[in-house]
């Protein structure tokens, strides 16, 4: 039967095995015996949710690491429960049990034959159940009994891989584009809601039949094993009180990890390990606000072993590379999933990639950073683009120089970017000092905006222009926030004589002569200030300057021209776009499906405004 992720994934042995696609499908079609597969046939092909979710289709991680601003605390503890070196999974679970923030854990307990069996624990007793380590393919699919059961919050404790899938799932509209995929029944699957992830440092799983014949071999009966460990390349197996030491180079790992870059699951809300503590302790990484809950169920201590746990990194990352440098040689598919670590980097159609280097502020770039540009197009044989905000795009770039492009180009300070659901690379047009009509300082002002709002994540694209003066070249009217600088005049009547020379520079006709005054009519007059600069009696003066600003404005399938706000000065310029952001998060309902002038005619132009503005006197009381 026809299954994409068969094609993809799992025939071409990079399945991480995480069981993620097993418990999103919707009609139920996705099982998991070591690996995915399907009995029924699936009426779309597999181009599903199952697709979707998988990390090893695309980590996602670049979207998600800038919505949960990730962190890296290191300490190290241990619990007076009875679990894997210190009992502090354990530990945790218990108090997010005892204190409700969870209805239940989804853990990894074992059967008799240490098989790991997915496990849903409501109590304490239930924990001590999953509390040893298990180092073969494990799944998740208690996670949907979950659901089924009416649990509505939920920690999942959770390898690197799995921690991963669940990400994505957790933001899964952020990376498909559309909501979850519906069933038969009209519904997608139920799951609770993930509250807390739990990882678990990983250097790999190993294939449970091979573990087995194994163990024999040394005259070990699984079942008979109290415990299971690994230290310094070796597993240890604990049989009656006694401990034997197995090099692990004797069992065969998954083929999928050896694809894997991931030792301390980077997405977890708090990642726990025995790498960097002292025997009998767990090394703990927070990385949340979540992850600093864990604080509440065991005492921490300072002082981890950093050291070691980069050691491990750099050794799966060492691994990972050689497979895939292995697989480039042997010409075996390689799904580049890692490329997704990074913002700006999309897929052609061609199955090469494009790299989008975010503009620099203004569109203004050092000879330097130019050459740099033409230097990595030169290498890597790359087409340029120049996109219509001043950013460059590198295009046809192989999925297997991508990472080493995006890091070099960072040593020169050029990021990657401005592509997805955030805030895209601020427009402007050359400005004052550049430009003969420029009334305000565009480059400065677009500086101050990238250092704020620089991939700011939002629900989905969200563009800010910049112009000089009202003739409006770069559109400030059709983005979501527009700017324009604007100075309007007023007439000293004293120094006035009509000469009308004010009358012939107005482009719109806003200005009249009458007798030896001139007059300017304000509901045609743009505020240019052209007619100031050229009043050679220096009659006409400044009434109003400052920056014009516009919101709720888009182009694309539809044009949409922004709301006139007002007149605002830089800070309040900043303020207000931070604001919006704010307000359009609160309301937006579906991601990338309603931009922010959708949002606000749902809400209420009127409504959105004044909420916008609320926030804004609320800071500054």
């Amino acid at each position: 039967m026809e299954w994409k992720l068969n094609e993809v994934i799992v025939e071409t042995n990079q399945c991480a095995k995480c069981s993620t696609c097993a418990i999103v499908c919707p009609n139920n079609l996705v099982k998991f015996d070591n690996k995915p597969y399907i009995e029924e046939e699936c009426l779309r092909k597999g181009n599903g949710m199952c697709f979707e979710v998988c990390p090893r289709v695309s980590s996602g991680k670049y979207q998600i690491k800038l919505r949960e601003n990730f962190k890296e605390k290191y300490y190290y503890a241990r619990s007076d429960i009875e679990g894997q070196d210190g009992g502090v999974v354990t530990a945790f679970l218990k108090y997010l049990l005892e204190s409700g923030k969870i209805d239940g854990a989804i853990v990894v307990g074992k059967d008799e034959f240490w098989k790991p069996v997915s496990m849903i624990v409501l109590s304490e007793k239930d924990i001590l159940k999953g509390s040893k380590s298990k180092y073969t393919v494990s799944t998740l699919d208690a996670l949907r009994k979950a659901g089924e059961m009416g649990l509505e919050k939920v920690a999942v404790v959770g390898l690197p891989c799995q921690i991963n899938g669940l990400r994505k799932l957790q933001y899964f509209p952020y990376h498909a584009k559309h909501d979850p995929e519906l069933g038969r029944d009209g519904k997608p699957v139920k799951l609770p809601k993930i509250e807390y992830l739990i990882g678990l440092f990983c250097m790999e799983k190993f294939e449970y039949n091979s573990l087995k014949e194994v163990l024999s071999k040394y005259g070990i009966d699984i079942k008979d094993v109290e415990k299971f460990d690994i230290k310094k390349g070796n597993l240890l197996v604990y049989v009656n009180g006694e401990k034997k030491e197995i090099d692990l180079k004797e069992i065969e790992i998954c083929s999928g990890c050896k694809m894997c870059r991931d030792f301390d699951a980077e997405l977890a809300d708090v990642s726990i390990g025995s790498v960097g503590s002292p025997d009998g302790y767990s090394t703990i990484i927070i990385r949340t606000k979540k992850g600093e809950e864990i604080k509440n169920a065991v005492e921490l201590k300072e002082g981890v072993d950093i050291e070691a746990i980069d050691k491990l990194r750099k050794k799966k990352l060492k691994r990972f590379k050689e497979e895939v440098e292995r697989r480039r040689k042997n010409n075996e598919p390689v799904s580049f999933y890692w490329t997704a670590d990074y913002g700006g980097i999309g897929k052609r159609a061609d199955g090469t990639y494009f790299i989008r280097i975010r503009a620099k502020p203004g569109g203004w770039y050092t000879v330097e950073e130019i050459k740099e540009i033409l230097d990595i197009a030169e290498k890597y044989n790359a087409k340029i683009k120049i996109t219509d905000r001043a950013g460059y795009e590198l295009h046809g770039i192989s999925g297997f120089d991508v990472e080493d492009i995006v890091l070099r180009l960072r040593e020169k300070g050029l990021i990657t970017g401005s592509e997805g659901p955030l805030v895209r690379a601020t427009l402007a047009c050359p400005g004052a000092g550049n430009c003969s009509s420029g009334l305000i300082n565009t480059t400065e002002l677009a500086k101050i905006i990238e250092d704020k709002f620089k991939e700011r994540p939002a629900p989905y694209k969200f563009k800010i222009a910049i112009s000089g003066c009202p003739n409006g070249c770069v559109r400030p009217q059709v983005h979501d926030i527009g700017i324009a600088g604007v100075k309007f005049p007023a007439v000293n009547e004293e120094k006035c004589n009509g000469c009308g020379r004010c009358a012939e520079v107005c482009k719109v006709e806003a200005i009249d002569v009458r007798g030896e005054i001139s007059y300017t009519n304000y509901n045609v007059c743009v505020g240019c200030g052209k007619c100031i600069k050229e009043c050679p009696n220096d009659a006409r003066e400044v009434k109003e300057e400052g920056f014009l600003v516009y919101v709720g404005g888009k182009t694309g399938r539809e044009v949409v021209e922004g709301i006139k706000v007002g007149i605002m000065s830089a800070e309040e310029v900043v303020e207000f776009i931070d604001k919006v952001l704010t307000v359009y998060e609160k309301y937006a309902l579906k991601p990338l499906r309603e931009r922010l002038p959708h949002v606000m005619e749902r809400v209420g132009h009127y409504k959105f405004i004044e909420e916008v503005k609320s926030l804004m006197k609320n800071k500054n009381t």
